[in-house]
C-alpha cells in the first residue's frame, strides 16, 4: 500500500477545515448547531447495519429490503428505513430498482482486513452508549462515569462479562489495523535487534513489526486474559519462533534487555501518577542505549477540530484518570519518569509516535 506523504495530508485536512468553518459561518449558529447533532440518529443507525451484518449480505450482490428481511428475521419496512438514513449519508448506496448494495464506505463494516465493525459494536453498542448518558457526572464530580453506571471500573467490568471483554478486544484490533500502515511508514524499526511491546494485547503489532522486519525478535507482555489469542496472532504472521510472550502487571515489573519498549494506546488509559508509576518501571529496567516510543493522539495547540479531543471525553467517561495528552504533558510524564522526549513524529493518522530516552 502507497501512502500519501504527512504533509500532504495535513495540507488537505487544513483545507477541509477551513470550507467546512467558512460554510458553518455563511448560517445562523443554531442552524449550524441543528445539523450538528442530526449524529444522534446517524450512529445508532450505523450500529444496527453493523450488528446485522449488513454489509457481509451485500457484500456479493445487491438484494432488497425484503429479501434482507428474509435472511435477517427482521421487519423490511424498517430495515428499509435504516438503510435510506445510511444512504443518504454515503454509507451504502441503493440502485434504481429499490436494491441496497455495498459501497466503499460500507466496506468498513465487513469482517475483512481494514474493518471497522467491532469499533462500531464496541463504541455504539449498550454498555457505551449508556454511559455517555451519565457523561454530566463525570464533569460535575471529577470523576471517571463508568463506575458510578456500572458499579466498577472499567477492566473489572470487562472481566465480569466475557463477551463485553471479547467486542473490546477486537475493536482494538480494528483500531490497530487502521493505524498500521502510517505507523510503518514513518519508523524504522529495523535498527532495533528485540522490540518489547508493553500492553500489547493478542499482539497484533508486534506481529506486523516483526513480519516487516525480519532480523528483529520480539517480547509480547501483557496480562493474562489479554494475551489469551496471542499465540494465534503470532503464528498467521509466521513470527512466533521470534517472539516471546511473557504475562505480567508492567506497574511492577516489565522485561528486561530490549532494545525498544513500546507502548501503544497506553498512557491515555490512566492517570498522571499511575502513568509516571508505569514508565518509571521501563526506566528501571531499560539498558541506557534503549528507546522508548509512545504511539497515541496528541492534542495540538489551537482551537482547529480534533479527533483527539473527541477521545479526551471518552477517556473522560470511561477511564480513572484517562485522558488524551498535549506534547507538552507527554514532555512533563517522561521528565519525571527519568526520559528525555527526544522528538514527536507525526502521521497520516490520528496518531503520533512519542520517541523517547533515558536522561543522562
Amino acid at each position: 500500500m502507497i501512502l500519501p506523504p504527512v504533509w500532504l495530508v495535513k495540507a488537505i485536512n487544513a483545507f477541509r477545515t477551513f470550507l467546512i468553518q467558512f460554510n458553518r459561518k455563511l448560517f445562523p449558529g443554531n442552524v449550524v448547531l441543528y445539523e450538528q447533532f442530526q449524529n444522534f440518529w446517524l450512529l445508532p443507525s450505523l450500529y444496527v447495519a453493523a450488528k446485522l451484518d449488513i454489509a457481509t449480505l451485500l457484500k456479493d450482490k445487491p438484494l432488497s429490503a425484503q429479501e434482507l428481511s428474509e435472511q435477517l428475521n427482521v421487519d423490511a419496512s424498517n430495515v428499509s428505513r435504516i438503510l435510506r438514513a445510511l444512504v443518504s449519508q454515503g454509507i451504502f448506496t441503493q440502485k434504481r430498482d429499490g436494491r441496497f448494495a455495498i459501497n466503499g464506505m460500507a466496506k468498513g463494516l465487513l469482517n475483512e482486513p481494514g474493518s471497522l465493525r467491532y469499533m462500531v459494536l464496541h463504541h455504539l453498542g449498550p454498555v457505551n452508549w449508556n454511559l455517555m448518558s451519565n457523561l454530566e457526572y463525570a464533569v460535575r464530580t471529577g470523576n471517571e462515569a463508568f463506575t458510578n453506571k456500572y458499579g466498577m471500573e472499567t477492566y473489572e467490568y470487562l472481566k465480569e462479562h466475557p463477551e463485553e471483554y471479547a467486542l473490546f478486544d477486537r475493536s482494538m484490533s480494528n483500531l490497530s489495523e487502521l493505524g498500521l500502515a502510517p505507523i510503518l511508514q514513518v519508523y524504522d524499526f529495523s535498527k532495533f535487534a528485540l522490540i518489547a511491546d508493553i500492553g500489547g494485547g493478542e499482539g497484533f503489532l508486534l506481529a506486523n513489526i516483526l513480519q516487516q522486519n525480519q532480523t528483529c525478535k520480539g517480547i509480547l507482555f501483557d496480562t493474562p486474559e489479554a494475551l489469551v489469542k496471542a499465540p494465534e496472532m503470532l503464528a498467521r504472521h509466521q513470527v512466533e519462533n521470534r517472539t516471546t510472550v511473557v504475562s505480567g502487571n508492567f506497574f511492577k515489573s516489565v522485561p528486561a534487555s530490549a532494545d525498544l519498549y513500546l507502548l501503544k494506546n497506553i498512557i491515555h488509559n490512566w492517570g498522571d501518577e499511575q502513568c509516571v508509576e508505569l514508565l518509571s518501571s521501563i526506566h528501571k529496567t531499560m539498558e541506557p542505549h534503549g528507546t522508548l516510543l509512545i504511539i497515541e493522539m496528541v492534542i495540538l495547540p489551537g482551537k482547529e477540530p480534533s479527533l483527539a479531543k473527541l477521545i479526551d471525553i471518552q477517556m473522560m467517561a470511561t477511564m480513572v484518570g484517562g485522558k488524551e495528552r498535549t506534547a507538552e504533558e507527554y514532555r512533563t510524564l517522561l521528565q519525571e519518569s527519568g526520559f528525555k522526549l527526544t522528538r514527536i513524529i507525526p502521521t497520516i493518522a490520528p496518531i503520533c509516535l512519542i520517541e523517547a530516552r533515558k536522561n543522562g
